[in-house]
């Protein structure tokens, strides 16, 4: 096989392999390329995307860059580049500078459909919603026909407060069988914003019926072991707040009831307080804590991460509930 034939053929077998997950054959993949042709912008392409897969976000951001040194006019790297500045790194104001400067190359819809993905999230981690939903805006007269992008998309508008375009998006993504579960979820979420709580539960009543259709979750553990990774959280929290939650019951159910439900509850919400606000200064008082375990299980990649999402439900949950915002949360060591 000629020298250029085997390079097009290892680096389409490199992303077909990231593309299935299979972070090995991709590896392999790329490290035949580096023997071939190191200094190619497509080899580099495939060794930033196989480093961004295995969580080097560093490494990855590295080779982006190097690539915008050698092709200032790809627009795919700026935008890989500020994907990673965003999400991996948490540098919003980074990020929006990167993309910003791609703008000018992009001449495939698919590029700007991302590029614009990249900003808007951007942007709206930086609370620039107008901006946000201006740069949505762009995709006006786009078209999108892929679910699973709509979906994201109405997930962006609906997070720039942008409901009618988020409804949009979600009419496409809920036509997709595999997807229409999340659509209805959004599409409470929307009616939630909006403050229309008859179609609310509606759309969260169909959301728990889909969700019960599917199969159990992969990662699971006991109502026992749940109720002790609980009550250790319980104990992180301060002696007066510990104090006032020791004799409540912690009570386990695999998702909240068609009663909750009929109340405004979120089908797939991850724990929640019963009781009361107390008027003047008196504590609140808890009567109840219910965890859904089924819901954390579905949250969780593995046990490890299922132990930490009960563990934060829970510090959550508490702190809120006793009025303590993020900043106290960070102070106490908990977030």
């Amino acid at each position: 096989m000629a020298r250029q034939n085997k390079l097009e053929a290892d680096l389409e077998k490199g992303f077909a392999a990231l593309e299935d997950g299979n972070i090995e054959d991709a590896i392999a993949a790329s490290e035949r390329l580096q023997k071939l042709d190191a200094k190619s912008p497509h080899v580099m392409a495939l060794m930033a995307a196989v480093a961004d897969a295995q969580g080097e976000a560093e490494t990855a951001l590295a080779i982006y860059r190097s690539i915008t040194e050698v092709t200032p006019d790809d627009p795919v790297s700026r935008i890989c580049a500020a994907r990673i500045e965003l999400r991996d790194l948490g540098d919003a104001e980074a990020a929006l500078e990167t993309v910003e400067a791609a703008f000018e190359f992009i001449d495939e819809e698919r590029d700007l459909v991302e590029a614009i993905l990249v900003r808007t999230e951007a942007l709206i981690a930086t609370d620039d919603l107008p901006a946000a939903r201006t740069s949505l805006a762009e995709l006006a007269s786009s078209v999108i026909d892929e679910p699973i992008l709509a979906l994201d998309l109405a997930e962006l508008a609906l997070a720039a407060e942008d409901t009618s375009a988020s409804l949009k998006w979600i009419e496409i993504a809920k036509a997709d069988e595999e997807l229409e579960a999340d659509a209805m979820h959004l599409l409470g979420r929307v009616h939630e914003l909006r403050d229309e709580r008859p179609e609310m539960i509606a759309a969260w009543k169909r959301t728990r019926e889909l969700d019960s259709k599917l199969p159990p979750p992969e990662v699971s553990i006991s109502d026992a072991e749940v109720d002790r990774i609980a009550t250790a959280a319980l104990a992180m929290m301060p002696a007066e707040v510990s104090e006032k939650l020791q004799n409540v019951p912690i009570l386990i159910d695999s998702e909240p009831s068609a009663e909750q439900l009929a109340d405004g509850i979120d089908p797939r919400i991850l724990g929640l307080f019963d009781g009361s606000v107390a008027a003047d200064d008196l504590a609140p008082v808890v009567t109840k804590i219910h965890l859904f375990k089924h819901n954390l299980e579905r949250a969780s990649g593995d046990l490890d991460e299922l132990e930490e999402q009960i563990t934060i439900t829970v510090l959550h949950e508490t702190a809120h509930y006793f009025g303590l915002d993020e900043e106290d949360l960070e102070a106490l060591g908990l977030d």
